[in-house]
């Protein structure tokens, strides 16, 4: 199927898939006597996936490394319930954060508001911040996790 086909069928636009292709998400497609990229109907299935990982928050990077397992013929479902594991924490860890900044912010609407200020006396009240400081919701280079490596997913002879 040529590009067109495939985009309608899956809701992606031929730029996004193009895209996916140059970045290796989606393997080069064999290409027709024109020239034209010629999708095999497993591409559809494959960009399925895409979209679905997507929503449940796999950045493209992690897609693609779990594609390149099953490609290469691992089992990448190990791999899956690492990370999914490991966004769960994440989401904990965001979850926390975003109460934090709502007790905050509460505080800043109950006790602030009043007086002199360079810009704004609620944000510049002196409410309580807590103990802790508020740490960012993307998490720093140390905090992310690493990759799961291809080869340990794959089946080995016993």
């Amino acid at each position: 199927m040529r590009i067109g086909e495939l985009a309608k069928r899956t809701g992606v636009s031929p730029k996004t898939l193009r895209y996916w292709e140059e970045i290796g998400l989606l393997p080069r497609p064999p290409r027709n006597s024109s020239g034209y990229r010629d999708y095999p109907e497993e591409y559809v299935d494959l960009c399925r996936f895409i979209l679905r990982a997507k929503a449940l928050g796999f950045k493209l990077s992690e897609i693609k490394e779990i594609i390149d397992i099953k490609l290469s013929g691992g089992r990448p479902c190990v791999c899956v319930t690492e990370k999914i594991k490991r966004k769960i924490e994440e989401i904990e860890r965001r979850v926390e954060e975003l109460r934090r900044r709502r007790r905050l912010l509460e505080s800043l609407l109950k006790g602030g508001g009043e007086g002199e200020a360079f810009v704004c006396p609620i944000i510049e009240s002196d409410v309580e911040l807590e103990d802790e400081p508020p740490r960012p919701l993307v998490p720093n280079s140390e905090e992310i996790p690493k990759t799961c490596e291809t080869e340990q997913y794959h089946e080995r002879p016993l």
